[in-house]
């Protein structure tokens, strides 16, 4: 440090340099370093390796700052253990899958069980069957199934659902049968309500209502018969009970203008065309209801005015 130098003039400010070659850039203050008398603190900020001037902290703020960068970092560690399971939880759910969807579980008769078929051919039933044994049990188009099985006369309704590891359920509900009829061949179609033929067999089916008909088609099995029949089919199904039992046959016309039913007693009860049938049994209700048809040959309900012969 330099005395005062006398010819500098008094009042001035001094200025104080420090001067190291080897050391950062030198620090000017700028002022007397004891003004009055007074005590000053006097800061010198040494230079970062970039030339700024690193910022000066209290120990409070760097202990916030650490605790800043440790929350953040075991932030981060949960987040990499969250993927890390994740990942693993989608490598085991693939494997699974692929596992599943290999021929290692695939359907295997034995764990096929059925219910509901009673007379559902069963030949045409195995054939749907076999045609997804040894399919993955997850790949089953189950919906395909069910149609492929539908489509046999008898079934009405089918329903399929898996059975891990290696089985499927199948619950058929079956069509009712009302009538049959004999054909030109002289084979017997059973129809149900809605004129369906559920099937074609040798000898009649007493246990349904017997239909006779003008020139009756040779019918196949899931074929349905023309309008005449269904409507008989359609009229056996919601007969009541005061005349159900005595129902000795059923007659009608293939376009179904005519339709006549034949009790035991060889009472007649004509009908007229296949249509508006639940109003015309309400008729033949109310004749039996007032005993008028005890002694009748023939009840005609074709239309609103009922006549009784």
């Amino acid at each position: 440090m330099a005395d005062r130098d006398p010819d500098q003039p008094t009042g001035l400010r001094r200025v104080l340099s420090i001067v190291d070659d080897d050391g950062p850039d030198s620090v000017y203050l700028d002022g007397d370093l004891n003004p009055g008398g007074a005590r000053h603190r006097v800061v010198i900020v040494d230079d970062g390796a970039d030339g700024q001037p690193r910022a000066t902290r209290s120990a409070s703020e760097t202990r916030l700052r650490a605790r800043r960068i440790a929350v953040n970092r075991q932030a981060g560690r949960r987040r990499l253990r969250r993927l890390v399971v994740l990942a693993a939880l989608l490598l085991v759910a693939v494997g699974l899958l692929a596992s599943l969807g290999s021929s290692s579980f695939g359907v295997r008769e034995a764990d096929v069980r059925v219910s509901g078929n009673v007379y559902t051919d069963q030949v045409a039933l195995r054939a749907a069957i076999d045609s997804v044994i040894g399919t993955p049990v997850i790949l089953v188009d189950t919906e395909a199934l069910e149609a492929e099985i539908e489509a046999i006369p008898w079934v009405d309704e089918a329903s399929v659902r898996t059975d891990l590891p290696y089985g499927l359920v199948i619950d058929i509900s079956e069509r009712e049968p009302v009538l049959s009829y004999p054909g030109p061949d002289d084979l017997f179609r059973v129809l149900d309500g809605e004129g369906r033929v559920l099937d074609v067999i040798d000898g009649w089916p007493f246990e349904y209502l017997l239909l006779v008909g003008v020139e009756p088609p040779a019918l196949a099995a899931g074929e349905f018969a023309p309008p005449g029949y269904v409507g008989a089919a359609t009229l056996g199904r919601t007969l009541t009970g005061s005349i159900l039992d005595r129902v000795s046959l059923v007659q009608v016309d293939e376009a179904g203008n005519d339709l006549v039913v034949v009790l035991d007693d060889d009472t007649e009860i004509r009908f007229g065309a296949a249509r508006d049938l639940f109003a015309k049994l309400v008729r033949l209700e109310t004749v039996y209801a007032s005993g008028a048809a005890s002694s009748a040959a023939v009840i005609d309900v074709s239309t609103d005015e009922v006549t009784i012969r």
